[in-house]
């Protein structure tokens, strides 16, 4: 069997939790359509899949969400006139909600965004490829009629196009459905993980030097990444807090909203972290996810020791927002 292994096509930053990459120019790809998403007489946030991944958000799998059944290529004849988005939400008595939320607004370039081909690597090249990518639970485009379709996210090699994000991004909100979900408060902080791996090592000044010379690869702005990393827009964060001696789960809180924008506004603008020596005996970890399950880069914080957050980099996290994930 013929085939090419691609060497050096990306450069991914293995020191930073939520997986960074860059692809250098490679434009060895063919494009391909999805199959076309079935019609269905309504938009249903309560669909199984939906409700599962806004109530357990931090359980949902980015490799099974990519693809949800019935999701496709928009039909030819298929108009749209709004969006249905699907979010995780709060009533006013503080109980969980799945909110049925439609968009208006510019539905053509929306359209247009969904009907752009997908990209892959062609099957005689083989590249290692690491990402994680959550796409909204629940997206409908709805037609006059309010017959809806899920539409599959376009792809290019290794990731996913922006330009569906940049386009739903200027729509507006003109109406908000709620579902109460019984039993369960928006406060929930949902399960952990019974394990961390190694998130941080000791530096030396050496070591800032070389990564500092190769900034590119060392911190990166978060701008690059709008889709993976919201900041604005990031919804009620969980965090995760973990002792590393022995490395087991300590204790779990869910942020407020205020609180969750406030965090990520410090930490995607601090600086560059320092030359550390001291070892951390106390981590959070937090999935960086909007109210509509988007997002999936991964951040961790040291609660103790040097006090650093890998968020696209290593960066210096000032002692009041330490004080916050110690609450």
């Amino acid at each position: 069997m013929s085939g090419r292994f691609i060497a050096g096509v990306f450069i991914v930053v293995v020191s930073v939790v939520a997986v960074a990459l860059v692809w250098v120019g490679v434009r060895d790809y063919e494009s391909f359509t999805p199959p076309v998403a079935t019609a269905v007489d309504r938009a249903d946030c309560l669909a199984p899949d939906i409700a599962a991944a806004l109530v357990s958000p931090e359980a949902r799998d980015s490799s099974t969400a990519l693809r949800p059944e019935g999701s496709g290529y928009p039909p030819p004849d298929f108009s749209p006139v709004a969006v249905v988005r699907c979010e995780r939400g709060e009533a006013s008595d503080g109980g969980l909600t799945i909110d049925a939320v439609r968009l208006e607004g510019d539905i053509d370039a929306v359209d247009d965004a969904f009907r752009e081909q997908s990209r892959r690597f062609p099957a005689n090249v083989q590249a290692s490829c690491a990402y994680r990518h959550l796409l909204p639970a629940g997206l409908w485009l709805l037609d006059d009629a309010g017959a809806a379709i899920r539409p599959t996210w376009p792809t290019e090699p290794c990731g996913l196009q922006e330009q569906p994000y940049v386009a739903l991004s200027q729509l507006h909100e003109a109406s908000r459905e709620q579902h109460l979900v019984a039993g369960i408060s928006s406060d929930d902080a949902g399960t952990c993980a019974e394990s961390i791996g190694l998130l941080f090592e000791t530096t030396t000044e050496t070591d800032v030097d070389r990564m500092a010379a190769h900034d590119d690869t060392y911190i990166r702005p978060l701008t690059e990444t709008p889709l993976t990393t919201p900041i604005s827009d990031v919804g009620r964060l969980q965090v995760c807090r973990y002792s590393t001696e022995p490395p087991l789960p300590e204790s779990r809180s869910r942020l407020s909203r205020q609180q969750s924008t406030d965090l990520m506004e410090v930490a995607s603008t601090a600086p560059p972290a320092g030359p550390c020596d001291l070892v951390a005996q106390h981590i959070a970890l937090i999935d960086v996810l909007r109210p509509d399950g988007s997002g999936g880069t991964r951040m961790a914080v040291e609660l103790d020791g040097c006090q650093r957050v890998n968020l696209l980099g290593q960066r210096q996290l000032p002692a009041g927002v330490i004080a916050l994930l110690l609450q």
